[in-house]
């Protein structure tokens, strides 16, 4: 029965919890504002109850129902007879605010205290919102619109500014634009296998000796090359960039065992893995089965992840690297110095290679006290028995300050940009770089 009563009011276009307009029912709202030519007096909104699960884990699920319900009436109470609130489920809602009261309207919901009764006694929550916003500039057809943009705001509000409340720009809603194309598109490029390595060198600047690689993907699409900026992000962000991370170990496990084939000595090839990756619990069972497939020897592959700075990733991390320590894998700590707890990182990781962040080095001119941090950042590594690199090298200035301070081994510019595997392939065969004039 209460099924059918939900069903019924939900076709009404109204929410069955707090009796707003519903999707719908704000779409139609919205519909009728742009028909009589209103709909440019408004400001869109979308905002999210901030922690609001944990109002549900403390009080229960039919106290938290009764919060929202008096959340909801608090705004309500705030608003003209002209503008227009929506519930869109859960702790999701949007509204129609006219412009000369969007300021007004984003200190409310900065902070609205809801007082209800809990097994008798009466008590207070404040619960402030997160906020995406559209000031409705231009005429447009599709009501949804009032929906979306402000959404994407919001997003960007939680997931990336991590600030409270957020206004959507152009920027915002072309990149959305680019990650949907994409998505829509990764699946076909995967199986035509549009996505390429590249191999940047890693080179001992002592003696100009190719020593490794970094294996880099590169996107050709109908002829043109997509930028890593534009496709890794959405694909982080969905979980689909696993299935790419895999797709470049495999393709690098073949180009070391063709080469092996054709009698050229390959270096060992350094493949990143997304700390997103991290999600899938045979990660390293993976790791190890495709480089087992690919007959070629563990000691031609180094699996490279960027330093956390999240405490608790930085624990999932330590224990991915121990697993893969014990499957005989190598390892490598990308960005160096940039992260969560960088002594910590040399304690309780077992890694073989340090990359040092080139943070450190991207400067006009080095200080005394750069010299002293990564001094000893280059002396505990080594200590440590890690190999230590230092990449983003891309003057000679920079080679002659970390040769001081104890590291020779050179990923950047100055010696290679990242090569095409034809390319690289010919540095394979001459692995001595010719000397630079200073």
């Amino acid at each position: 029965m209460a099924d059918n009563i939900r069903k019924i009011i939900q076709d009404r276009k109204v929410h069955y919890l707090t009796g707003l307009p519903n999707a719908g029912g704000y779409i139609d709202e919205v519909h009728g504002r742009i028909i009589i030519g209103t709909i440019k007096d408004y400001t869109a909104f979308f905002f999210n109850l901030k922690g609001f699960g944990n109002v549900n884990q403390r009080y229960g699920i039919a106290t938290a129902d009764d919060i929202v319900v008096r959340f909801a009436d608090k705004v309500k109470e705030f608003l003209d007879e002209d503008e227009v609130l929506g519930h869109l489920g859960g702790d999701n809602f949007v509204a129609l605010v006219r412009k000369e009261r969007k300021e007004k309207f984003c200190r409310l919901l900065n902070g609205i205290e809801v007082t209800f009764n809990k097994d008798g006694r009466e008590e207070k929550v404040k619960i402030p919102s997160t906020i995406g916003l559209w000031d409705i500039e231009e005429d447009f057809e599709d009501p949804g619109e009032a929906i979306s943009r402000p959404s994407i705001a919001l997003q960007h509000a939680k997931h990336i500014l991590h600030i409270p409340v957020v206004s959507v720009t152009e920027e915002m809603l072309k990149r959305v634009a680019v990650q949907k194309t994409v998505l829509e598109q990764y699946q076909s490029a995967l199986q035509n296998k549009e996505f390429m390595v590249y191999y940047q060198p890693k080179v001992d600047s002592r003696n100009n000796m190719l020593v490794g690689a970094e294996g880099l993907v590169r996107w050709k699409h109908d002829g043109q090359m997509v930028s890593p900026g534009i496709f890794i992000p959405p694909l982080e962000q969905n979980g689909e960039i696993v299935m790419l991370d895999y797709y470049v170990l495999k393709r690098a496990c073949e180009d070391i065992k063709r080469w092996l084939e054709q009698g050229l000595e390959p270096v060992t090839i350094s493949v990143n893995f997304s700390r997103k990756d991290l999600l899938d619990p045979d990660l390293a069972e993976n790791i190890d089965r495709i480089i087992i497939n690919s007959g070629i020897d563990k000691k031609y592959i180094e699996v490279e992840l960027t330093e956390t700075v999240d405490e608790q990733e930085h624990g999932e991390l330590a224990r991915f690297i121990d697993n893969l320590y014990d499957r005989g894998i190598m390892t490598a700590i990308d960005d160096f110095g940039a992260g969560y707890s960088s002594l910590a990182t040399l304690r309780e990781f077992q890694v073989h290679t340090l990359k040092i962040d080139r943070s450190f080095i991207n400067t006009p001119e080095f200080s005394w006290k750069d010299e002293i941090i990564l001094r000893d950042i280059i002396h505990m590594a080594q200590g440590l028995r890690m190999e230590v690199v230092t990449e983003g090298v891309e003057r000679q200035d920079q080679i002659n300050f970390i040769n001081k301070v104890g590291c020779y081994v050179i990923q950047g510019f100055f010696y290679d940009r990242p090569l095409p595997v034809e390319e690289f392939e010919d540095r394979l065969k001459n692995k001595i770089y010719p000397k630079k004039k200073e």
